[in-house]
């Protein structure tokens, strides 16, 4: 089974504000980060993810392939927004592309 356009917008949609609220300083720390070619982890507990949206996480649960390169889209598009809306100094920090979502148990 595949997930609905609709399904994939909403998802999408809720990560992306989750990733602002809750791990914006994450995404700015990355940013200051020497390297442009590593790849970067936000590990994102699940737990808080799924209090915030359950569909999410029934969603993540069920399709979990499906559902983590949308995660990862919606990464992209906070950390695009971050970077164009941060009021740090020009040059002290770059956008990076190589940006994943982890899911974990444990509070980070």
């Amino acid at each position: 089974m595949m997930l609905s356009p609709d399904q994939v917008s909403l998802i999408g949609l809720v990560f992306e504000t989750y990733v602002m609220e809750h791990h914006k300083n994450d995404v700015l720390q990355i940013f200051q980060e020497a390297s442009e070619d590593t790849h970067y982890p936000v590990v994102v507990n699940a737990m808080t993810l799924f209090e915030d949206n359950m569909e999410v996480g029934e969603c993540f649960n069920a399709f979990p392939s499906q559902v983590l390169p949308i995660f990862d889209n919606a990464l992209h598009r906070a950390a695009q927004t971050i970077c164009q809306t941060s009021s740090s100094p020009q040059g002290s920090f770059n956008l990076k592309h190589n940006l994943h979502v982890r899911i974990s148990g444990k509070q980070v």
